[in-house]
């Protein structure tokens, strides 16, 4: 074999760069000001390049690039692609008793990248490389929807949604009395409805008596799902929602690998992976998997332009959440028609990062090469 042959499919460059850019406004449930990513991008011995990220609502991501310099991008240097799963698991063991959390973010942007450059190489969205199951998805409306608004707000932001096609909305309970959340979603029950789907959100904020006394009120007004009530770490608290009256318990966002979601396999059917947190597409796909043998479903935690791929090629997956977090850093987003969406139709995951708006807030970037 060639040396040419052999060089093919190595990674022969990678660069990070460190955004950290305000929000104004508070985003969703969060109350979110700061958007952190850590930005990847990877090049081969042919030219070809990916990228891929990972990201926190707040300060943090300092700490993540400083992991991938030190370890993640030397143990990429000069590898082939096919060898990343094995490079993966020796990282994984390398940062086991560092536990999960930065670790796993750094390796979701590598993993990320990663698989954007198979798709690249192989001139394939990256859906289509994963095995398409449908080439269009419902997106349910996630963004119109904060604490700080009125009522009438509220339902005017999710009456827009329902105008432009959606079917199905998601509202924020918990920083108000659980009275006043119940007569929110009530409001915006009456103004939409009964065919349009209605999602509830409490970012964690309940403890269990208050969850359980509005877990019957939410299953009275139809709520699809009653996401994230009590803080995740509560297994045991979830277990007794879900023997009540109360909508189906949806989780995820903060379970950062395939094994954390075992503890919710008999009370929460609804998962929410946030790919760029726990683990890039590769654990993904193990989620998905494990999902389909419990009978549970995905629904994937924010970041439309990069899930719009995994739910398309899902298996258990169901709906995509529209919530705009990165528009103001890319060229285009993810075009929505009659609350559905199609992965872009191009090879990768098809991401146009705007460059003046990520050099506007750049604050450390780095560089190697095999």
């Amino acid at each position: 074999m060639s040396s040419t042959s052999l060089d093919q499919g190595r990674i022969a460059h990678a660069s990070l760069q460190v955004i950290d850019m305000p929000l104004g406004a508070a985003r969703g449930g969060s109350g979110a000001t700061q958007l952190q990513l850590v930005i990847i991008r990877l090049t081969d011995t042919d030219g070809a390049s990916g990228s891929g990220y990972t990201y926190s609502l707040g300060p943090g991501m300092a700490a993540t690039a400083a992991l991938l310099e030190e370890l993640h991008l030397p143990a990429i240097a000069g590898m082939p692609l096919e060898q990343w799963d094995r490079t993966r698991r020796h990282l994984q063991e390398a940062t086991h008793r560092l536990g999960t959390g930065i670790t796993q973010l750094a390796t979701s942007a590598v993993d990320i990248a990663v698989w954007d450059l198979r798709a690249v190489r192989t001139g394939l969205p990256l859906y289509r490389l994963l095995g398409a199951h449908r080439s269009e998805v419902p997106v349910y409306g996630s963004g119109r929807a904060t604490h700080a608004m009125s009522t009438a707000e509220l339902v005017a932001g999710s009456r827009s949604y329902v105008d432009e096609g959606y079917r199905a909305v998601k509202l924020r309970v918990g920083m108000r009395p659980p009275a006043e959340d119940v007569a929110r979603v009530r409001a915006v029950r009456e103004a939409l409805g009964d065919d349009v789907g209605i999602m509830v959100d409490a970012n964690e904020r309940f403890d269990l008596a208050t969850a359980l006394w509005m877990a019957p009120r939410l299953a009275e007004l139809g709520v699809l799902w009653f996401e994230e009530p009590v803080a995740t770490r509560h297994t045991e608290a979830y277990r007794m929602l879900s023997s009540r009256h109360a909508p189906p318990l949806a989780v995820g966002e903060h379970v950062l690998s395939a094994s954390g979601f075992v503890p919710f396999a008999a009370s929460a059917p609804i998962w929410m992976p946030d790919a760029p947190l726990a683990g890039g597409v590769s654990e993904f796909l193990r989620i998905d998997a494990l999902a389909e043998a419990h009978g549970a479903s995905l629904t994937p935690h924010f970041l439309p332009e990069l899930h719009v791929h995994l739910v398309a090629a899902g298996r258990t997956t169901t709906w995509l959440e529209h919530f705009p977090l990165l528009d103001d850093l890319l060229e285009e987003t993810l075009e929505i028609r009659n609350g559905r969406a199609a992965p872009p139709d191009r090879p990768g995951h098809g991401l146009r990062w705007d460059e003046d708006r990520l050099s506007a807030h750049r604050v450390r970037c780095a560089e190697l090469s095999a």
